[in-house]
C-alpha cells in the first residue's frame, strides 16, 4: 500500500557500494545483474586462447557475421526532437564497444536506449541524440594498433566539426548546449577533446557550448588489468597490443598528464561520474574482477558529484528498460544536468516528481532506509478491527478534520505495551487511505540512527518531498548550501529545512506527522522543543506525537508546548480492542471454553496487549483442555512476572552450550547499536568452526520469547521492555551483564577486524555483512564496556599497534564514512577518562599510564587525519598505509607506529611542529595584496581584495579555482545562503556573479550619493538584493528587471533619547529574511526596525550601565531565532532579543564578531592575533588560540568544524578538534545537559599558543645542495641541513631590519647576507658531529653600505671567492673579504633597478648584467663598462602570431603585425618592453647556455606573463660588443624561447 509513495523494500542493511536511489523504489530490492552482453573483446580472446588448440580457425569471429559490423564509426543522428532542438547529447562508448552494442542490453536494438528510452522523457526529449563510433577493437583488427587516446580524440572533435547527418545537411553542433554521456575509455577521449579543442580556433567556439559530462566507469587513473590484456594481445596469434590501451595502465603518463591538465577547465563544467560496484565476469570460467575501484572513477575535484551503481563495468551503460533502477538513476542526472541549462521550456514544472529529484535530495540528506520497513512490522500486528475506536474519538476527530489551515498537535500516551505502535501503524494506514499527505517515523531504541532527532527530520523531509512539489525543488536547492547535511546539527536541518523552506511554502491542504516512541529517543525534549515550532508557523501541519507517559515526558511537554495548545489523549488499552485481538488469535474451537478462557486473559491482562499475546502464544501450544489451564496457571499476572517466568525457561535450559548460545544470541540483540538481520546476527555468534545451521529456530527455541524475527529477516528484542528487563540490575533468573555483553561483542568486533585476509576483501568490497557492522561500531561497545577488564584492553592494545587499524581506517574511506573517525574519537577519549579513573588495585598504575596515553594518542589522530587528510582518503584510502603516515607530526601515534617505517621510501622533512596543531591550511595572497573580507559558504571560500578582485578557493584542495575582477575597488562583498551567488558593492557598481563558473550575471549602477554600504544580503530566494547604508536607507536590487536599479524601500529615521545624539549608524546588518534591519551607534543604543513600514521594533539597552551607551562597531543576526548578536568598542559582545529585551553580555576583548551558519557559535578576533570561539546559547568559551598579525575577517566553515580568519596578505584555515567533537556530541547530550553545565561548557579547552611563523624573506643553496638557509622578515637567518632540518643560527639583524639577500660563495665556505638597512654580512659555518649540537658560526666581515640611493637588490660573490660584489639601484660596489675593504664604487646614472648580475661563464674577472633589452659586462677590478648587447625577440621571424594562456586558460593570440606595430621605433622589435622584468638568470650545466626569465604583468589581475629564453653563451663574448645578440636577418643568439603565464 505504502510502495506506491515511499517504496516497499527489504530492511536489510544494504552491501557497501549499493546504490542509495535503490533505497527509496520497490523495485531496486534486487540487485542488478549483467547480462549475456556483459563480454568484451578480451573474453572473446580469452576463448579463442583457451581452444585455438583444437579449433584453430572456427573460433575466429566472422568478420561479415559480426553484429559490431551493423554499427557505424563516426558520429550520427540517432533522435531528432519534432520542434526546434534545445541541446545535443552526444555519447561515446569504451575500450572494444560500438556506437550502438554498447548502449544496448544483451545486444538487443530495442534496448538501444539513447534512442528507444530517452526520447520518451520529458525535457530529454527536447535535445538531439547523437552517437559517436570509433575503431576501439582490440581483437580483429590491427588497424588500430599505434592508434592512442589522442588520436581518437582529434577524430571525435573532427566529426563534432564536420559530420552531416542522413540528409547531407550540416549538424551546426556548437550553436546549442552540448551535454557528454560517456562510458569508459570514452570519457578519456571526451577529455582530451576538450583540452585540444578548447586551444584550437578551429573548435574553440563549439567546445565552449559543452556543459556537462556524465562519466559512466571511466578509468581517470586507469586500471590494472590494460596491462595484463596487452600482454594477452602480444602472446596472441591473431592481435597485437594496443598504444590506448598502454593508455589506460594505472597512473600512466598519459593520464596524470591528461588529468593535470583537465582539472584547470573542470570548474566550467558540471561532473557527474558514476562508478561500479560489481565485479566483471572475464573469459570462459567467468571468473569475476573488479575493472574499475571507485578512486579510479572518480576525480574527486570541488563541486563533482559521485554516486555508485550498483551494477559491473557493462552494467552501468546498458539497461533492462524504462523502468530499470539504473537506467533511472542515469536520466534523473541527465535531467537535472539539462535542468541547470535554463533552457526555456525545460525546467519549469511545478509537479516534476520526487523521483527526478531523487538523486539530489538522497545524496544531500543521507536517507537510506524508508520508514515503511518499521511500519510493516506493526501493521503486520494488527488485528482486523481492533484500533478502530480512535476513529471515533472526538479528539481525534477535531485534530483530523479541521477545517483550518492552522497546524495542531495531539499527544497520545498509553502504558508500555499497550498497543501504541500497533495503533500507530492504523493511524498512518487511515490517513493515507483517506488521501491525506501523511509522513511518519518510528523511534526504535535499538537501532541507534532510529533513536536520532537528526535521522527523524530528514526522513520526514524527504517524504514531505515526495508529497509537495514545491518543497521538492527548495530541497534540493537548499540542501547544496548544507554541507554534509547527514553529519549536521539538529538545529541546523530543521531551521534550513524545515523554518526557513517548508514553513514558507504556501499549502493548500495539511500535512499529517505520525511520530511515535518519543521516549525511546536520544534527546525527546529536543523533538517537542522543534515540534513545538510547528505551531507557531503558518503552515497547516497536525502533528500526533505517540509514548508512553512518564514524568520527564509530561514535563518536556508542557515546557516545549508552554502557551500553544496541545491536545492529550490516552490509550490505556480499549477493551473491544482485547476482545477482537483474542477473538481473532485464539486458537480453541470449543466456544464456550474459548469464552472462558478469554475472560480469565483480560482479568489477568492489566490493560497490557503485549502480555496478551504472550499469553495466547502459550496457549495455543496446548493439545488438551488440562494442557489449557496448566499453561494458564504458570503465566502470572503483568509483565514483570511474565517477564521472570520466560527468563526461568531460559535458566533451566539443561545443555550449557544451548544455555550459552541463548545468552550470547540475547547479548547481541539487546546490546548492538542497531537491529541484525539473521545474516549478521548468524555471523557475529560464529566462534572456530561452530556454525549455527537455523538461527530462527534456534532463536525460537532457546530465547524463551523474548527475541523474535520479523517477516523481512530483521532480529529485536519483542518489546522494549524486554530489552529493560534483561539489562536490569535486578536480580533475575536470567539476565545480561551490561558491560560484560558490550565486552564479549567488542571482542568479537575486534577478532574480525583483525582478520589476515580483510584488507584484501575491503580492497575488492568483499567485507561480510557483520564486518560492516563492526567497522562502524566497535568503539561504542569499548565504551560501553568494563575499562579495567585485561582481556578487552589486551586486544585494543593489539589492535591499536598492528595494521588492522589501518585497514579499519582504510574500510571508513572506502565507504565514504570518515566522519566515523571523529565519533570513534570521542568514544575512545570517554573511553581514556574512565580509564584514568579506574580502581587501582584492579589495573595497576604502570599498567594503565601507557595504555591510556595511547588510546589518547589515537583519540587526537583519528580526528586529525579527517581534516588534515580527508579528501585524500576519500580519493585513495590506500594511502592510510604507506602515503599518510610519514606526512604527521613525528610525536603522533600514526608517524610513530606506521610513519617512521616508511623512511626508507618516503621521508617528508620541515615540520614546524612534532606534534599536531590546529592549523589545517594557510592562504597565501602574495605581495601587494591586503585582504580584509573571508566568507566561507557552500562549496567555495571567497576572499576579498578591496583593490578590486575576489579571489575563489575550493572548500577542500584550498585551491584558487576563479579570480573575479570587478575591475574598480570594492567596499563589501556578500554571498547567497548556498554559496552559489556573490555580489560585490564597488565604488561606481555592483556587480553579481555566478561563483561556481566564475561569470558576472548582473551588475546595476550605484547611487550616485556617496553613502557607506553596511550590509547586503540577497533576499526573496535569491532574487533580489537588499542593501543598508549609513545615510539610514534600505534599498533594493530586484535581479530579474530588465532595467536594473537600486530602489529604496525603507527610510530609517532613528530619533534621539534623552541622554543620546544620533549619528550616522556606525554599522548594519540585514536579517537573513530581510524584514527586518538592525542598526549600532556611537552614543546612541541599537535599535531593530521591520523594514516594511518601516516601524522600529525597540532599543537595545546595556546591562550594567543605563546610560552609557557605548560605540556598536559590529552587529549581526542570529541565522533562525531571531536574536542580535553585537560588538562594542571596548570588546563586550552582547546577545539581544528585541521581542523580549533580554539582554546578555560578556567581555571577550574582540575587536571582530562573527557567528556560524548554524548559530550555535561565535567567534571575535583582535588586534594582537587572538581568536575565541564562545557557544551561543551560554557563552561559554569553547575554544582559544593566539597567532601573529590582527585578524581582520573571520568565517565559520558551513558545518562549523573549521574557522578561517584574514590576516592581510594571508589568511589562516583553523580546525580545532574541539569544534570537530562538538558535532559528534552536541545532540546526544542535549537533553542530558544540565542547566549550569551545557555540552560546549564540557568541551571547553585552555588557550592555543601558535607558532610565529615569519614571512621567508630570502632563500639560498649551497653549492652542493646539501645545505640551505633562509631569512625571515624579523631579521633571522638559519641554516639547515636537508637531510637533518635545521642545525644552526647564522645570526639576527642588530636593527631587527628584514633580511633581504642571502648568497653562497662558489667554494660554498661563505655565506653573505644583507639586511633592509643596508649592513653587510659574511659568515662561515662549521658542521658538527653531534647532531644535538648547533653549528658554529663566525662573523668574516660586516660592513655597512650606504642604502640612502636605494636597498641593497643584489648580492655575488667572485668565482674564486675572495670578493663580493653589491648592487644597489644607484651604486655598484666590489668588497674584498679578507682585507674588509671596499675595493671599487659606481654610481650609476641614470639608477637603475632592473638588472640581474652574474660571472661571465667564459670571462673569469667579468660582471654580465642582463636587463630589458640589454646584457651589459663590467669588470670585476674597477667595475668599468665593457660591452652592452642589445637583445630583440628572440623569435619573431619565426612565428606568424603569438599565443599566450592566461591564468584562466583563456588563449591571447597577438599577431605579428600587432606585435610589430607595437614595437619602439626605429629599432627591431624589441621584446622587453611594456613592464618587463627580469625575474632570473641561470646558467646551465657546462656554461654552455644562459637561461632569462622575464616577465610582465596581465591587465590589472595578479597574472604575469612569464617567458624563458635561451641564449649562447658564446655570442655574449665581450669581442662580439655593439652587435645585436639577433635582427632580423641573423637568429643565432637565441636556440629557444618558452612560454607560460603564473601568478605572482
Amino acid at each position: 500500500m505504502f510502495g506506491k509513495h515511499f517504496g516497499s523494500r527489504n530492511s536489510k542493511k544494504q552491501p557497501a557500494g549499493t546504490d542509495e536511489g535503490a533505497l527509496l523504489d520497490p523495485t531496486l530490492s534486487t540487485p542488478h545483474q549483467p547480462g549475456p552482453d556483459s563480454s568484451t573483446g578480451a573474453e572473446d580472446l580469452s576463448k579463442y586462447l583457451s581452444h585455438r588448440d583444437s579449433s584453430p580457425s572456427s573460433l575466429l569471429p566472422s568478420r561479415s557475421k559480426s553484429p559490431a559490423t551493423r554499427d557505424p564509426l563516426g558520429l550520427h543522428v540517432v533522435h531528432t526532437p519534432k520542434e526546434k532542438r534545445r541541446l545535443d547529447i552526444v555519447f561515446v562508448h569504451g575500450l572494444g564497444g560500438t556506437s550502438r552494442l554498447s548502449w544496448s542490453k544483451n545486444k538487443d536494438l530495442n534496448k538501444f536506449w539513447p534512442s528507444k528510452f530517452l526520447p520518451l522523457e520529458t525535457e530529454i526529449c527536447l535535445g538531439r541524440i547523437l552517437t559517436f563510433g570509433y575503431n576501439a577493437n582490440i581483437v580483429r583488427d590491427a588497424s588500430n594498433r599505434s592508434s592512442s587516446v589522442l588520436d581518437f580524440a582529434k577524430e571525435l572533435l573532427f566529426e563534432l566539426k564536420y559530420a552531416k547527418d542522413e540528409n547531407t545537411e550540416e549538424l551546426d553542433i556548437g550553436t546549442v548546449p552540448i551535454i557528454f554521456i560517456v562510458h569508459s575509455m570514452g570519457g578519456l577521449i571526451v577529455k582530451e577533446a576538450f583540452l585540444q579543442g578548447q586551444n584550437d580556433p578551429e573548435y574553440e567556439k563549439m567546445i565552449r557550448m559543452v556543459s556537462a559530462i556524465l562519466f559512466l566507469s571511466t578509468p581517470h587513473r586507469g586500471t590494472n588489468l590494460a596491462e595484463t590484456l596487452n600482454r594477452i594481445l602480444q602472446a596472441s596469434f591473431i592481435a597485437t597490443p594496443k598504444q590506448f590501451i598502454g593508455d589506460l595502465a594505472k597512473n600512466s603518463f598519459t593520464l596524470q598528464k591528461l588529468n593535470d591538465q583537465f582539472r584547470h577547465v573542470a570548474p566550467k563544467l558540471d561532473i557527474v561520474s558514476f562508478y561500479e560496484t560489481q565485479m566483471t565476469p572475464i573469459g570462459l570460467q567467468r571468473n569475476k574482477v573488479m575493472v574499475l575501484e571507485k578512486e579510479s572513477s572518480v576525480l574527486g575535484y570541488p563541486g563533482e558529484i559521485s554516486k555508485a551503481l550498483h551494477a559491473d563495468h557493462h552494467g552501468v551503460c546498458k539497461y533492462e528498460s524504462p523502468q530499470d533502477p539504473i537506467y533511472v538513476t542515469v536520466r534523473n542526472v541527465l535531467k537535472s544536468l539539462i535542468r541547470k541549462l535554463s533552457i526555456p521550456g525545460i525546467g519549469n514544472e511545478a509537479t516534476a516528481s520526487l523521483e527526478d529529484d531523487r538523486f539530489d535530495a538522497e545524496y544531500a540528506l543521507g536517507i537510506i532506509e524508508a520508514p515503511d520497513t518499521d511500519y510493516s512490522f506493526f501493521r503486520g500486528r494488527w488485528a482486523a478491527g481492533t484500533c478502530r475506536w480512535i476513529l471515533e474519538n472526538p479528539m481525534f476527530l477535531d485534530w483530523e478534520y479541521d477545517n483550518g489551515l492552522s497546524p495542531r498537535a495531539l499527544w497520545l500516551h498509553g502504558s508500555a505495551a499497550s498497543g501504541k505502535s500497533v495503533l500507530a501503524s492504523f493511524v498512518i494506514n487511515h490517513l493515507v487511505e483517506s488521501h491525506r499527505l501523511c509522513q511518519y517515523f518510528f523511534i526504535r531504541f535499538g537501532d541507534q540512527d532510529k533513536r536520532s532527532a537528526s535521522t527523524l527530520l530528514r526522513s520526514l523531509a524527504l517524504q514531505v518531498a515526495a508529497a509537495v512539489p514545491a518543497f521538492r525543488q527548495k530541497l534540493v536547492q537548499t540542501s547544496e548550501g548544507i554541507a554534509k547535511v547527514k553529519s549536521a546539527d539538529v538545529q541546523t536541518i530543521w531551521q534550513k529545512l524545515f523554518k526557513t523552506t517548508l514553513f514558507k511554502i504556501s499549502m493548500s491542504q495539511p500535512l499529517y506527522w505520525v511520530i511515535d516512541g518519543l521516549e525511546e529517543s536520544d534527546t525527546p525534549r529536543t523533538i517537542l522543543k522543534l515540534l513545538a515550532d510547528v505551531l507557531l508557523a503558518p503552515v497547516p501541519i497536525r502533528i500526533l506525537v505517540i509514548s508512553r507517559k512518564t514524568q520527564e515526558l509530561t514535563s518536556a511537554f508542557l515546557k516545549a508546548f508552554d502557551g500553544s495548545h496541545l491536545d492529550v489523549l490516552a490509550n490505556e488499552g480499549q477493551e473491544r480492542d482485547f476482545h477482537h485481538f483474542i477473538d481473532q488469535e485464539l486458537n480453541i474451537p470449543d466456544r464456550n471454553f474459548k469464552g472462558q478462557v478469554s475472560k480469565d486473559i483480560l482479568e489477568n491482562a492489566r490493560g497490557n496487549f503485549l502480555w496478551v499475546h504472550l499469553a495466547i502464544q502459550k496457549i495455543n501450544k496446548c493439545m488438551t483442555k488440562a494442557d489449557v489451564k496448566k499453561a494458564f496457571e504458570k503465566l502470572p499476572p503483568g509483565m514483570d512476572a511474565l517477564y521472570g517466568r520466560m527468563a526461568q525457561s531460559v535458566a533451566d535450559i539443561a545443555e550449557s552450550t544451548n544455555r550459552r548460545r541463548a545468552h550470547d544470541i540475547m547479548a547481541w540483540v539487546a546490546c548492538a547499536s542497531r537491529a541484525l538481520d539473521v545474516q549478521e546476527l548468524c555471523q557475529a555468534l560464529e566462534t572456530g568452526d561452530e556454525e549455527i545451521i537455523d538461527l530462527p529456530k534456534s532463536i525460537e527455541d532457546l530465547c524463551g520469547g523474548f527475541v523474535v524475527v520479523d517477516s523481512d529477516g530483521n532480529v529485536a528484542m519483542i518489546h522494549q521492555t524486554a530489552r529493560e528487563y534483561l539489562l536490569g540490575d535486578q536480580v533475575r533468573p536470567f539476565n545480561i551483564n551490561k558491560r560484560a555483553a558490550h565486552e564479549q561483542l567488542f571482542i568479537r568486533c575486534m577478532t574480525g577486524l583483525m582478520a589476515n585476509n580483510l584488507r584484501a576483501k575491503v580492497n575488492r568490497g568483499q567485507e561480510s555483512v557483520f564486518m560492516r557492522y563492526a567497522i562502524a561500531g566497535w568503539f561504542r561497545h569499548l565504551h560501553e564496556g568494563s575499562p579495567i577488564s585485561p582481556d578487552a584492553m589486551l586486544i585494543l592494545m593489539k589492535f591499536t599497534k598492528g595494521s588492522a587499524m589501518l585497514v579499519w581506517i582504510q574500510a571508513l574511506a572506502s565507504r565514504e564514512q570518515l566522519r566515523t573517525l571523529v565519533s570513534a574519537s570521542t568514544y575512545l577519549s570517554k573511553f581514556a577518562e574512565r580509564l584514568r579513573h579506574a580502581d587501582l588495585d584492579v589495573v595497576p598504575t604502570d599498567r594503565q599510564i601507557p595504555e591510556r596515553e595511547m588510546i589518547e594518542k589515537w583519540s587526537m589522530d583519528l580526528v586529525k587525519i579527517v581534516g588534515k587528510f580527508g579528501a585524500n582518503l576519500a580519493r585513495n584510502p590506500e594511502a592510510i598505509h604507506r602515503l599518510i603516515p610519514p606526512f604527521c607530526p613525528h610525536d603522533s601515534i600514526l608517524y610513530q607506529q606506521y610513519g617512521r617505517r616508511e623512511s626508507r621510501s618516503l621521508v617528508v622533512s620541515g615540520f614546524n611542529n612534532t606534534s599536531w596543531d590546529d592549523s589545517l591550511a594557510r592562504l597565501s595572497f602574495g605581495s601587494g595584496i591586503h585582504a580584509n573580507r573571508i566568507l566561507a559558504v557552500g562549496a567555495y571560500i571567497s576572499v576579498l581584495d578591496p583593490a578590486g578582485n575576489i579571489y575563489i578557493y575550493g572548500e577542500k584542495s584550498f585551491e584558487e579555482v576563479h579570480q573575479l575582477q570587478h575591475g574598480e575597488r570594492i567596499r563589501l562583498m556578500q554571498v547567497n545562503s548556498s554559496g552559489t551567488l556573490l555580489a560585490a558593492y564597488g565604488f561606481a557598481s555592483t556587480r553579481v556573479w555566478n561563483v561556481a563558473k566564475g561569470k558576472s550575471i548582473a551588475s546595476v549602477s550605484n547611487p550616485a550619493r556617496s553613502a557607506r554600504p553596511q550590509s547586503m544580503n540577497f533576499v526573496g530566494d535569491d532574487t533580489a538584493i537588499m542593501l543598508g547604508s549609513d545615510d539610514g536607507l534600505v534599498r533594493l536590487w530586484r535581479l530579474s528587471e530588465s532595467l536594473p536599479e537600486w530602489e529604496i524601500v525603507a527610510e530609517l529615521d532613528e530619533q534621539r533619547l534623552e541622554g543620546t545624539f544620533v549619528n550616522s549608524p556606525s554599522c548594519m546588518s540585514i536579517s537573513p529574511d530581510g524584514n527586518q534591519v538592525a542598526l549600532g551607534y556611537r552614543g546612541h543604543p541599537a535599535s531593530v526596525w521591520e523594514v516594511q513600514g518601516p516601524d522600529l521594533v525597540g532599543h537595545c539597552s546595556r546591562r550594567d550601565a543605563e546610560n552609557a551607551w557605548g560605540e556598536v562597531i559590529q552587529i549581526t543576526w542570529h541565522p533562525y531565532n531571531g536574536e542580535i548578536l553585537g560588538l562594542y568598542l571596548e570588546g563586550i559582545v552582547f546577545k539581544w532579543n528585541p521581542y523580549d529585551y533580554d539582554v546578555e553580555e560578556i567581555r571577550t576583548g574582540g575587536a571582530k564578531l562573527i557567528i556560524s551558519q548554524d548559530g550555535i557559535f561565535f567567534a571575535t578576533g583582535d588586534a594582537t592575533g587572538n581568536l575565541k570561539v564562545f557557544s551561543t546559547s551560554d557563552f561559554c568559551l569553547v575554544y582559544q588560540l593566539a597567532a601573529q598579525d590582527p585578524v581582520l575577517d573571520m568565517s565559520f566553515s558551513p558545518d562549523s568544524h573549521r574557522l578561517y580568519d584574514i590576516r592581510g596578505s594571508f589568511g589562516n584555515i583553523w580546525e580545532p578538534s574541539t569544534l570537530l567533537k562538538y558535532s559528534e556530541t552536541t545532540e546526544r547530550s542535549s537533553d542530558n545537559a544540565s542547566d549550569s553545565q551545557s555540552i560546549a561548557s564540557r568541551l571547553t579547552v585552555p588557550g592555543v599558543q601558535c607558532q610565529n611563523i615569519d614571512t621567508i624573506t630570502a632563500l639560498a643553496t649551497h653549492p652542493n645542495g646539501r645545505y640551505y638557509c633562509l631569512g625571515s622578515e624579523d631579521g633571522t637567518t638559519e641554516l639547515f641541513d636537508t637531510s637533518r632540518g635545521k642545525v644552526g643560527n647564522l645570526g639576527s639583524s642588530r636593527s631587527y631590519m628584514t633580511t633581504e639577500q642571502i648568497v653562497w660563495s662558489p667554494n660554498g665556505r661563505y655565506i653573505a647576507v644583507a639586511d633592509l638597512s643596508g649592513r653587510l654580512y659574511v659568515k662561515t659555518f662549521q658542521p658538527m658531529s653531534d647532531v644535538s649540537v648547533s653549528w658554529a658560526t663566525e662573523t668574516k666581515l660586516e660592513m655597512p653600505i650606504s642604502t640612502a640611493r636605494g636597498a641593497i637588490l643584489q648580492l655575488l660573490f667572485h668565482a674564486d671567492s675572495t670578493r663580493i660584489f653589491v648592487y644597489t639601484s644607484s651604486t655598484l660596489s666590489v668588497v674584498t673579504i679578507s682585507t674588509k675593504n671596499m675595493d671599487a664604487s659606481v654610481v650609476l646614472s641614470p639608477p637603475n633597478q632592473s638588472y640581474k648580475w652574474t660571472n661571465h661563464p667564459l670571462e673569469r674577472d667579468t660582471l654580465m648584467a642582463v636587463g630589458p633589452g640589454t646584457i651589459q659586462t663590467r669588470a670585476w677590478d674597477d667595475l668599468r663598462e665593457i660591452d652592452t648587447f642589445h637583445t630583440a625577440s628572440p623569435f619573431m621571424d619565426q612565428v606568424a602570431s603569438l599565443s599566450l594562456m592566461s591564468n584562466d586558460e583563456t588563449k591571447i593570440e597577438i599577431s605579428r603585425s600587432e606585435l610589430e606595430s607595437s614595437a619602439r621605433k626605429p629599432r627591431s622589435v624589441n621584446f622587453w618592453e611594456a613592464q618587463e622584468t627580469v625575474d632570473r638568470v641561470l646558467l646551465t650545466p657546462g656554461d654552455e647556455y644562459l637561461l632569462v626569465q622575464i616577465s610582465q604583468p596581465v591587465d590589472r589581475s595578479r597574472h604575469r606573463y612569464k617567458q624563458v629564453i635561451l641564449f649562447e653563451v658564446a655570442a655574449l663574448r665581450t669581442s662580439q660588443a655593439d652587435r645585436p645578440l639577433f635582427n632580423d636577418n641573423d637568429l643565432t643568439g637565441s636556440k629557444a624561447s618558452l612560454q607560460n603565464t603564473s601568478q605572482q
